[in-house]
């Protein structure tokens, strides 16, 4: 049913099927420990819904940050050993900077 969520066209859509699921999961619970976890993963659900409805109005997505982790990632490993901040600033610039498009215009 995540799924479901996720292919809504408009924010009203998905935060009709976020409230649909979160009331079909809720009302087939037992009430016992072994289903806490599922409870409290919908307790959070139902906390963040708006964020979760944001998706649909916002054009970001997690890859840019992703993209952008991976970059410092490599950095950090190619300025071992080096104590300077801005050595590993360098490191960055030199890694994130599309350098063949600056020499083609030279």
């Amino acid at each position: 049913m995540l799924r479901w969520i996720r292919h809504a066209d408009t924010p009203q859509a998905a935060r009709w099927r976020i409230t649909r699921f979160i009331n079909h999961i809720g009302s087939g619970l037992q009430p016992t420990a072994l289903l806490d976890p599922v409870r409290r993963a919908l307790g959070t659900v139902a906390t963040h819904t708006e964020r979760i409805v944001q998706r649909w109005r916002s054009s970001h997505s997690n890859a840019r940050l992703e993209a952008l982790n991976g970059i410092f990632q490599a950095a950090r490993a190619r300025a071992r050993g080096y104590r300077s901040t801005a050595t590993y600033i360098t490191i960055i610039y030199l890694l994130a900077a599309p350098l063949p498009d600056i020499l083609k215009s030279t």
